[in-house]
């Protein structure tokens, strides 16, 4: 039976199980039957999602959206059909538990065909829509899909900016100057994952502003070790050691060094560790 789909009857007990989940709060179980429709429940779990997506509560509908997510492999032959009735369910839905399953299924489909409805809801008054709308467009490498991402950049909530300047920083190869401007306005951000992000990303693309958003945040980013990606902290610097040359950052490369040969042998200091202490022995040999 493998690679087989289940039957009508097997994914109607299925989703039955999953509702029955729903309604004892039990998230978990709920999940579990999903993450089985996806990988097995093929065409009659689509043709059940479908169902559900119409039914009048909005925890059917709910339900229907994440089957719909992933059902037969995110990028599998399902695809079309589940995104086409993603996009019939967005059309007039209001419940923003519904609106954010349909954003984050859209995302794990990854089709432009969604760029409309996202950028519909990107202004929705629910923080968890437009986090999801920032998490959905990940995967798009459209120009309108990245001018969503500027906007929600800006966003009012500190989880909605992080996903959405993630994506503007490193989930995307475009650079243009509203991309690079809107980096530049988190480079100071409140929330230290979204700051060090948006350092990230000016750094990478080469853009001056990154130098002194990295001097000004280096302090605290290191006094938060374990609150922050400290990789990414570490790539933007020697990063921009490398392009710039300035001797401000060396002590910041010279506690690296310290840090690392603390538990391992020079030789297997990481390149670009090695690349950053041979740069500012360069400029500052006496040091």
């Amino acid at each position: 039976m493998a690679g087989m789909s289940l039957t009508d009857q097997e994914v109607a007990d299925l989703v039955g199980l999953a509702l029955r989940a729903v309604a004892a709060g039990d998230e978990d179980g709920r999940w579990q039957v999903v993450t089985h429709l996806h990988g097995e429940g093929g065409q009659p779990a689509l043709d059940a999602a479908r169902e559900l997506c119409g039914h009048e509560q909005a925890a059917h509908r709910e339900l229907g959206a994440d089957i719909l997510s992933q059902v037969g492999g995110s990028k599998g032959p399902l695809r079309y059909a589940a995104v086409r009735a993603l996009l019939d369910t967005a059309r007039d839905e209001q419940d923003p538990a519904v609106l954010r399953a349909i954003a984050v299924a859209l995302g794990h489909r990854a089709d432009a065909r969604a760029i409309p409805v996202f950028a519909r809801l990107r202004s929705h008054p629910a923080a968890e829509v437009r986090d999801a709308v920032a998490f959905g467009l990940l995967d798009l490498p459209e120009r309108a899909a990245n001018d969503i991402l500027i906007a929600l950049s800006a966003d009012p909530e500190s989880g909605v900016r992080h996903w959405a300047t993630f994506g503007l920083a490193r989930m995307t190869d475009a650079d243009f100057p509203e991309l690079r401007d809107a980096l530049a306005a988190r480079a100071g951000d409140a929330d230290l994952d979204t700051r060090v992000e948006a350092i990230h990303g000016l750094a990478t693309r080469r853009d001056p502003r990154a130098l002194p958003a990295l001097l000004d945040s280096l302090t605290v980013l290191d006094a938060a070790d374990g609150d922050v990606d400290g990789n990414l902290v570490d790539e933007a610097l020697f990063v921009l050691v490398a392009s710039t040359g300035d001797p401000r950052l060396c002590p910041h490369v010279e506690a690296r060094r310290v840090a690392w040969l603390a538990d391992c042998p020079y030789e297997e200091l990481p390149t670009d560790l090695r690349a950053a202490m041979a740069r500012c022995a360069a400029v500052s040999p006496a040091g």
